[in-house]
């Protein structure tokens, strides 16, 4: 126990020394993480995204969902994660090692702040460097931190954390406390705009008052929380405008069995994912009835109730492991997940809680309770053979996330029951190897795994889109005609069914049939640049040439370089006999 005093004196006397060597073991073991490229969504949100691409449409990032740049409706608004890739491809453009630098950089401050948060709650220098290095180094977060899509997690993490500080410092300090408490519901209004997982932040505070709080009367705390929920009623009225909806759940209030059941299985493996941290894979299944079956949620809800035996012996502990259902909360509904209902990312922010409290019981509690001295070289070693573990399993599962080819097969051999695993190795065999059966094998495999998980996804969208490809390469037109209307029926805020109807139907030379579609396409997503010339092409075909000029000009308004629309636009200006508006255009393009 001396040994350990000495250390922390030692730690307490270099503080901003230990916060150099926190932040600079974290960036040194994730570091490969910076010669990976774009993965799954990172291409269509970056690559692909105008509202990233082209600078004037950046208001557009705070009107919309996640998706609203190909059309779509979800129930996350994340604007701040959108600003931050916009900011990044005006410095670096097209540069994924930009983007995984940024992501790097807030994790590195994240681990620092972890650090000074378990500083406040120890009274124990080792167990807060102790607990701030294993959190650093946990492989759970290799998804959140390798993963630029991951952003949010990242980014609501790091502000939440500001925000909590400033709350407990305004609870353990009397002085400044309305400053501090106004600092921190600033930063928890910022950490609403990454990521609704912050929502769960207000929660947590009651669990500090319930274990850590001074004794005072609970009207007085709840006149201090009050400003919390301040910011949530002004974040959701600003979610409603952007949306127009403050969830596209229903009867959100109305929790059936079989959705607590979920909740309670989503629980216990995320349980057994944080201590478990083997088989890591984005494409994870869940399966309601083994997860409950399992020992890991009643070991979870029986740690709970300790809590309550452990809130006037260990507060701090009953306080950490709290933390992690509390902080759990948003993504144990599983009715407001799409996909994965399972997610390494999930448990970034909430496996604070547990980091710390190992790291309190192996460094803090133990040498208090059991004063042993041969029991010291034991919990240190404990709590370094965790840290080489889990720097092992990090570093070995970085290179995972370097493109799509390398995720795909790994995650295969982990999930080979995933739908969308098979989904996208379809998409692989159709486009570069040409396996046209073979791609059909895939996308039916996945349709039917599907339709036997616990809680299928809404995969009719992109099962009836890529049969009708396929349909449509072999032939069978008709074939692809209904395949693509079931796609639309599946998901009507949707272009791309609209697209490849209009697609089947415009080289037969029908360009009013063609053109309803592009019209509904470009009504459905007004950022489709392919949609609206097309239509512009139509519209030439049938005469209509200022509707044509229209879609031509509105389609280089999305893509500034898109040259083809320039010369389209021009073509139709003359045709419609104003030779001095198109004149116009041509001058803009070679200004361009």
């Amino acid at each position: 126990f001396r040994l350990f005093d000495k250390l922390s004196e030692r730690i307490g006397k270099h503080r901003l020394l230990a916060q150099g060597i926190l932040a600079g073991v974290t960036f040194t073991v994730f570091s490969g993480s910076l010669s990976n490229g774009f993965v799954y969504d990172d291409n269509p949100q970056i690559l692909q995204n105008a509202f990233i691409l082209n600078s004037s449409l950046w208001k557009q990032i705070f009107t919309g969902s996640v998706w609203s740049f190909q059309g779509g409706n979800t129930n996350f608004y994340r604007p701040l994660q959108f600003a931050c890739y916009w900011v990044l491809y005006r410095i670096g453009g097209p540069n994924p090692a930009v983007f995984h630098l940024l992501n790097l950089l807030v994790y590195g401050a994240s681990v620092c702040l972890a650090y000074r948060l378990a500083r406040k709650l120890f009274n124990n220098e080792t167990a807060a460097f102790g607990g701030a290095l294993l959190w650093a180094l946990h492989p759970v977060h290799v998804e959140a931190v390798a993963w630029i899509s991951a952003l949010p997690d990242v980014g609501f993490a790091f502000l939440i954390l500001l925000s909590l500080l400033c709350f407990v410092q305004a609870e353990q300090n009397g002085e400044k406390r309305r400053q501090y408490h106004l600092l921190a519901v600033l930063f928890f209004f910022a950490g609403l705009f990454f990521k609704e997982m912050a929502l769960s932040f207000p929660f947590l505070l009651l669990a500090y008052w319930f274990f850590l709080g001074k004794q005072e009367n609970w009207l007085w705390r709840l006149l201090r929380w009050s400003p919390y929920w301040a910011a949530i009623v002004v974040y959701l009225a600003v979610r409603h405008q952007a949306l127009g909806y403050f969830t596209q759940s229903s009867q959100l209030w109305k929790i059936p069995a079989r959705v607590a059941g979920a909740a309670l299985g989503l629980l216990g493996q995320d349980t057994k994912i944080v201590f478990w941290p083997a088989h890591l894979n984005v494409f994870r299944m869940f399966y309601l009835g083994p997860s409950l079956h399992s020992l890991w949620p009643w070991i979870t809800l029986l740690c709970l109730g300790g809590t309550l035996w452990l809130r006037r012996r260990e507060p701090v502990l009953a306080f950490l492991i709290v933390w992690w259902p509390v902080t759990l909360l948003p993504v144990l509904d599983i009715r407001q997940l799409s996909f994965p209902l399972l997610a390494d990312r999930f448990l970034y922010f909430p496996s604070v809680g547990p980091c710390l409290a190992v790291a309190y019981l192996l460094l803090d509690w133990l040498p208090r309770r059991v004063p042993w001295p041969r029991l010291v070289p034991a919990e240190g070693c404990a709590m370094g053979l965790a840290l080489l573990l889990c720097s092992f399993q990090t570093v070995r599962a970085i290179p995972r996330w370097r493109d799509n080819n390398t995720l795909i097969h790994y995650s295969l051999t982990q999930s080979p029951d995933s739908p969308l695993l098979h989904m996208a190795r379809g998409v692989v065999l159709e486009y570069e190897h040409g396996d046209l059966k073979g791609a059909l094998i895939e996308y039916n495999t996945a349709r039917r795994l599907n339709q036997k998980s616990s809680w299928p996804l809404n995969m009719d969208h992109d099962y009836y889109l890529a049969v009708g490809r396929i349909a449509m390469r072999t032939g069978n037109r008709q074939d692809a005609i209904e395949d693509f209307k079931k796609a639309q029926n599946a998901a009507p805020d949707s272009s791309q069914p609209s697209d490849a109807l209009g697609a089947v139907y415009f080289p037969q030379g029908d360009y009013a049939t063609a053109a309803k579609y592009f019209e509904r396409s470009v009504k459905v997503n007004p950022q489709d640049v392919t949609a609206r010339f097309y239509l512009g092409t139509c519209w030439m075909k049938l005469g209509k040439y200022r509707q044509a000029a229209a879609e031509f000009h509105a389609a280089r308004k999305v893509v500034p370089d898109y040259w083809q629309a320039y010369q389209a636009e021009a073509r139709a200006l003359e045709a419609a006999g104003d030779t001095a508006a198109a004149r116009q255009v041509r001058n803009k393009m070679k200004e361009k």
